[in-house]
């Protein structure tokens, strides 16, 4: 039975039996949690579980509803570490006394610790996730869409251990318990065959089987959140496939880049921009893609969001791909955050032997890319760039020269405070607030620095920079800002 049969079935008897307005929360949750809506989870859990509260013929109802905030943040937004302490906190509440009365046939409290730890680091976490399967494996029966959910979890446990043939053993020998139930598995179950081929190098054959999943799968199932997750889902994976195929000469990249989605979507859905980022560096390497400083704001933006919610390996891969085609295009600024951003997630991850040798060959590509050289004096740098028409800024090129300009005057506070506007819009806040805080440290009384250097922890979003700047402020002489 699939996941959303089974909610609609769950709902129905609810309804059924009186209980209109928890039937409509037992549906909407997870619709909700698949569209990463964690605000309306949370909007609506508290009167769910308050109409739950009077329910005594269905035991699963409570750890029913207290598993979709969890599910949206380790599924469609990508948590990570930050989501795991209480992802583990639900699974023992879940499981603590033995029994599955925690679980409801749709949604064992494992699947999302198994989420997150995959999320944190798919090929460091396997014996973790191989311990949390193992204790999941006696709550579930074949024919539940928990049993599926795990199945395909041990799937990829085995894919990130360099295993695809044997997950795809597995998941036909767990497809043939569910079938001998008299059920079959559900659409999300075929995902599991198309990452393991991927994993195999048989891109087209995973192709064929995203066109089965679609003809025989999604057409059947009901409209609304189900059938646009599972269409989006394939369309973000045949992007990705098209896309390397067509690197490897066997699609046109024409049909590559057609299939590609509109990144606003991939904006909105952080578990989908993975396949999107691998998509648009092999139509990059085509030259069906432009490699611009557009490319590089959107994953910049990405990739911090990963490093801030603990998404350690994901924030690596898509760290050494930004710093790659940021060397290509010659922003050193970029490159090199990106490049600072992966070496502090290697040390974040474990088997990092493969990305630890990418990023040595980043680094010297970076160190072969030419200097940047100013087009004259650095005093007159603000004015040129201002004189520059609008259609022809590169905010990447700008940073570079901003920054060389840096080199010669340090204390240039103009200088500083349009490092930090730039910064805003290639999503480095982090990096300009280091000259920033330097200047702020060596002369804490000179106001134009500090609100330059606040300006940017504000946009920046960093709470904890401000309170520090305001205590490094406190007490400090005032003066005039220093001469440009």
């Amino acid at each position: 039975m699939t996941l959303w049969t089974w909610v609609d079935d769950a709902a129905a008897t609810l309804r059924a039996e009186g209980h209109p307005l928890l039937a409509e929360s037992v549906a909407r949750l997870p619709r909700a949690a698949a569209e990463g809506d964690l605000a309306r989870i949370r909007a609506d859990l508290p009167a769910a579980l308050s109409a739950a509260a009077g329910v005594r013929d269905h035991p699963w109802i409570e750890g029913y509803l207290r598993h979709w905030p969890g599910a949206a943040r380790v599924g469609a937004q990508m948590e990570g570490a930050t989501a795991l302490a209480g992802a583990q906190a639900r699974l023992r509440a879940a499981h603590g006394n033995g029994s599955s009365s925690g679980c409801a046939p749709a949604a064992c409290a494992a699947e999302n610790v198994l989420a997150c730890y995959a999320n944190i680091d798919g090929p460091g976490t396997v014996v973790e996730r191989a311990s949390v399967l193992a204790e999941a494996a006696g709550h579930c029966t074949p024919g539940e869409p928990r049993f599926e959910a795990l199945a395909v979890a041990r799937a990829d446990l085995l894919i990130d251990d360099e295993r695809p043939d044997e997950a795809i053993r597995h998941l036909d020998a767990e497809a043939q318990r569910v079938r001998a139930t008299g059920a079959d598995v559900g659409l999300y179950y075929g995902f599991g065959y198309v990452r393991a081929l991927r994993a195999q190098d048989r891109h087209t054959d995973a192709l064929h089987a995203l066109e089965h999943l679609e003809g025989n799968g999604v057409a059947g199932w009901a409209q609304g959140v189900p059938r646009a997750d599972a269409h989006r889902r394939i369309r973000f994976e045949r992007a990705r496939l098209l896309a390397w195929s067509a690197r490897a000469g066997l699609r046109t990249a024409k049909e590559a880049v057609a299939a590609l989605p509109d990144v606003r979507e991939a904006e909105s859905a952080p578990f989908l921009r993975p396949a999107w980022a691998e998509a648009v560096e092999h139509l990059i390497a085509k030259g069906a893609v432009r490699n611009d400083w557009r490319v590089g704001v959107t994953f910049t933006g990405w990739a911090r969001h990963l490093e801030q919610v603990g998404a350690h390996r994901p924030c690596l891969d898509l760290s050494l791909t930004a710093a790659r085609l940021a060397a290509q295009r010659g922003a050193h600024w970029v490159a090199a955050g990106a490049a600072e951003r992966a070496e502090r997630m290697l040390a974040q991850v474990r088997r990092g032997e493969d990305p630890r040798a990418d990023l040595a060959e980043v680094r010297a590509d970076m160190a072969a890319m030419p200097p940047v050289v100013l087009p004259g004096p650095a005093a007159e740098l603000l004015d040129v760039l201002s004189a520059e028409p609008p259609e022809e800024v590169d905010p990447e090129r700008h940073a570079d020269l901003i920054r060389a300009g840096l080199a010669e005057r340090p204390d240039d506070t103009g200088l500083l405070a349009a490092l930090g506007r730039t910064s805003r819009v290639l999503h480095l806040g982090d990096a300009a607030a280091v000259p920033q805080w330097d200047m702020v440290r060596r002369a804490p009384g000179d106001r134009s620095a500090a609100l330059a250097l606040l300006d940017t922890l504000l946009h920046d979003n960093d709470q904890a920079g401000v309170r520090t700047l305001v205590r490094t402020l406190t007490g400090a002489p005032k003066q005039q800002s220093q001469p440009a």
